[in-house]
């Protein structure tokens, strides 16, 4: 499920760095780290933890605690996709800090 939750994060960002004419981000191509690799895994890290905020991830609780555990473990999966392709979660992600 690792694997899966993280590419539904990058496929969100792609969308996002789509409208910003930035190049997409291939899941793949993480697997090896490199400095724009590692600014990319920040990105996703960094938009991640801004999903894991309580107001976003309760959807500012129009949505059901069921549902809000269920985005977080997919959260936490991208993290943890993410940590065992061998990349760091930065010192700015709260949110991931706390929650992990």
């Amino acid at each position: 499920m690792s694997k899966r939750a993280l590419r539904a994060i990058i496929e969100n960002e792609n969308f996002m760095r789509k409208w910003r004419d930035e190049a997409p981000i291939d899941i793949d191509a993480l697997y090896k780290i490199t400095d724009e690799n590692i600014k990319i895994a920040n990105e996703l890290f960094e938009s991640i933890d801004c999903g894991l905020s309580p107001e976003h991830l309760h959807c500012d609780g129009e949505i059901t605690k069921r549902e809000a555990q269920a985005k977080f473990n997919r959260y936490m999966g991208a993290v943890n996709q993410l940590e065992n392709m061998g990349y760091t979660v930065p010192d700015t992600c709260w949110e991931i800090e706390t929650e992990s």
